[in-house]
């Protein structure tokens, strides 16, 4: 026979065991019900700078799938549509694009402030028909938008914090197209949507390469070199070669290490590299996939993330004056990114 302490005890322990199964299909329940409710954030925004007739609007207005863009003054306001397929969501995706005139940069504290800071991307845009100045531009908005940054009302910790992701993100970079394998030390193959959350500080006594966000402005920042169907006129009508683009290339991808940029080349015109780039920029602001690897082979479709070491300036200034001087066609020295395309080609 039971005695009463024994009865007892048995009805606490059936109790205690309902009560673990309920909590744990309360535990169940509740991650679901979470992961349900988990939509794409509205707050987002892309700030678009550069210089006049470098193709902003046109830009904007592919990412946005309208074929007649309307083409605004001092600061304009868009939107993109986002959807994520997978969870059947959908959001947008705010965009503003400042004017090329240098007397507009006031208007920046309206598309990029104190609150809009840790939810906004930056795309600097240059137009491959004025080749010349695109090292200049890059330069000039960088500053524009350095400057303001730093005279926006962020506390110490916040400006820490973002500068602090910026390099997380790039130490934890790896190729896209590995997100069956996911492992702990790469935002690239987690199925993450939003990949700042899941930053920490394991990578602190990780370095970052040399040159590489020596300008950290605590933005993730894409370049994108636009009008790319002009380069054929370029090499018909000003005798550029395979060595000026590479040269050209070389500076570009030395700015974007210094502040930690992607580096697009696109095309309105002919449609190219456009609809990679709503899909990086999709991954990199919402965390949806991009399984792009860099593109380095096509010189008009250039998507890139990695370092490449090219020809030293002062020797192919050289090689050119010497040839000038002699008065025959300069001799095509082997250039690194010639090279690379050609070791990749092979391993493939």
């Amino acid at each position: 026979m039971e005695t009463n302490g024994q009865a007892n005890g048995l009805k606490s322990k059936k109790k205690d065991n309902g009560d673990g199964k309920d909590n744990l299909w309360s535990a169940i329940l509740e991650e679901v019900q979470n992961q349900g409710n988990t939509k794409l954030p509205s707050n987002k925004n892309v700030l678009v700078l550069g210089d006049n007739e470098t193709g902003k609007t046109t830009l904007v207005a592919k990412l946005q799938g309208v074929e007649d863009p309307k083409k605004g003054s001092a600061l304009e306001y868009a939107y993109i549509d986002v959807r994520d397929e997978y969870r059947d969501d959908h959001t947008r995706l705010s965009v503003w694009v400042l004017d090329g005139d240098p007397g507009h940069t006031n208007l920046l504290k309206f598309a990029l402030s104190e609150e809009t800071f840790p939810h906004t991307l930056v795309i600097l845009t240059v137009a491959m028909t004025t080749p010349w100045g695109v090292l200049d531009q890059l330069q000039s908005w960088a500053s524009v938008l350095g400057d303001h940054i730093d005279k926006l009302d962020l506390t110490p910790e916040q400006r820490l914090q973002s500068k602090k992701q910026q390099v997380q993100k790039w130490q934890r970079y790896t190729e896209p197209g590995d997100e069956l394998e996911p492992t702990a030390s790469s935002p690239m193959k987690r199925s993450s949507r939003n990949l700042s959350d899941e930053l920490d500080d394991d990578d602190e006594d990780n370095p970052l390469p040399e040159a590489v966000l020596t300008t950290n402005l605590g933005l993730d920042i894409v370049v994108v070199a636009t009008k790319t169907d002009y380069m054929t006129t370029l090499e018909k009508e000003h005798d550029y070669r395979d060595e000026h683009f590479d040269f050209m290339q070389q500076w570009i991808r030395r700015f974007c290490l210094q502040y930690g940029a992607a580096l697009f080349y696109t095309s309105a015109k002919e449609d190219k590299n456009c609809d990679l780039l709503y899909k990086y920029l999709t991954h990199r602001i919402y965390g949806l996939p991009f399984r792009t690897p860099a593109l380095i082979v096509e010189k008009d479709a250039v998507l890139m993330e990695a370092e490449v070491t090219a020809e030293d300036e002062q020797a192919f200034l050289q090689r050119q004056l010497a040839a000038l001087q002699a008065g025959t066609p300069a001799p095509r020295a082997d250039s690194p990114l010639r090279t690379t395309q050609r070791t990749t080609a092979q391993v493939r």
